[in-house]
């Protein structure tokens, strides 16, 4: 099958990039034909290959630019351009935009009426948008403000959880297909041993923007673990985000001031992401209404324990205290972590062994099958 795939910034580490990576790559493998509209790769994500084909966004002609050529309409007019030239020169059979934008949808529709189109949806609303950096989202190829209604131009949408499914149903009246992301091929290769004994390590991933909260986690490491458990280590990775430079800074002087506390500001290999998750015991996500997110099912690959919040999509990842801990409150977080710290060995072998059965749900294989079993009910 041809399959158009669009996704704006392929040249940021984040959750959506990493996914598309994962997605394109395995349908290749199957024999797909892709084609990925976007702005801007990293080539080391994204290696060239025989039968992925890219167009990167490209500006209109000055022939277009008539009159005030304002910020978006610029962006969407390049989008309507690309996309045109991308349709009529490689004539997919159906596209997927890995995002959350439906805009992009639109101008599918406007090019080729006939072209099968579906989103995948990590949530319906863009969360961390401000005024003060919506001028950042639309230099990104992004359009916070043109959601809502446009949603329903799709012919297939796909969600990345049952929450962001029950979001997309409550507030647009839209049905979605759950299909579950997944980690890369590197994460199942050789499974961790459940016997090894670890130190007191905590580990927490993510972009460095305040609603993760990486800021609290620190304060609670410093003033309720560490002095529980002397020998605790916290190591915190991401990557900064320059809409958020303030936030990143004084993480980074959080850090510094607090014992035990490691902060590694870049994206790691998989290979190096394994390694640190072997060396921890547990996992913390302390973002309230995480609609979903690979690391902490990269951690449990690797036996960590994760600690997630109850109001989620991580949440449908936990059986409370079977391969992990959901929580309700910050006081609960440190109650579970603790609680692991000073489990027996016993109870953590058999914690660990949960963790990575249920880790091996989210490979490559069943989640690029999943999408492509959709996309064929759609395509021409």
């Amino acid at each position: 099958m041809r399959i158009l795939i669009v996704h704006p910034h392929l040249n940021v580490v984040g959750g959506s990039e990493v996914l598309t990576k994962i997605l394109v790559y395995e349908l290749a493998s199957q024999g797909n034909e892709i084609i990925i509209v976007t702005k801007a790769r990293r080539e080391d994500m994204f290696p060239d290959r025989p039968n992925i084909k890219f167009e990167f966004i490209k500006e209109v002609p000055e022939l277009y630019k008539v009159g005030v050529f304002k910020a978006i309409t610029s962006k969407i007019m390049n989008l309507l351009y690309t996309l045109d030239i991308a349709i009529e020169k490689h004539e997919p059979e159906v596209a997927l935009i890995m995002i959350q934008e439906p805009i992009y949808a639109v101008l599918i529709k406007f090019v080729n009426p006939k072209l099968g189109t579906a989103l995948y949806i990590h949530y319906p609303f863009e969360e961390e948008i401000t005024p003060e950096n919506l001028p950042k989202f639309i230099e990104m190829y992004r359009f916070p403000n043109l959601y809502g209604t446009l949603y329903k131009v799709a012919d297939l949408h796909m969600t990345n959880s049952n929450y962001t499914a029950k979001a997309l149903h409550r507030y647009f009246n839209i049905e979605s297909n759950v299909v579950y992301p997944a980690i890369d091929w590197e994460y199942f290769e050789h499974e961790p041993s459940v016997y090894e004994d670890r130190e007191d390590v905590i580990v927490s991933v993510g972009r460095f923007v305040p609603q993760k909260r990486h800021d609290v986690l620190i304060k609670l490491f410093a003033e309720k673990i560490k002095p529980v458990h002397r020998n605790a280590k916290l190591v915190i990775v991401g990557i900064p985000d320059v809409r958020y430079g303030e936030y990143y800074e004084r993480l980074l002087s959080l850090a510094q001031q607090t014992e035990g506390v490691e902060l590694i500001d870049r994206a790691l290999t998989p290979r190096e992401m394994i390694s640190l998750y072997r060396q921890a015991k547990v996992y913390v996500h302390l973002r309230i209404g995480e609609h979903f997110g690979m690391a902490p099912v990269e951690a449990m690959s690797q036996g960590a324990i994760p600690i997630v919040p109850s109001k989620s999509g991580l949440a449908e990842l936990i059986t409370q205290g079977r391969n992990g801990f959901t929580f309700d409150t910050d006081d609960e977080v440190v109650q579970y972590i603790n609680k692991v710290l000073s489990m027996s060995k016993d109870e953590i072998v058999k914690m660990r062994k949960h963790c990575i059965r249920t880790a091996w749900y989210f490979n490559p294989d069943r989640f690029s099958k999943e999408v492509l079993s959709y996309l064929r009910l759609i395509s021409e």
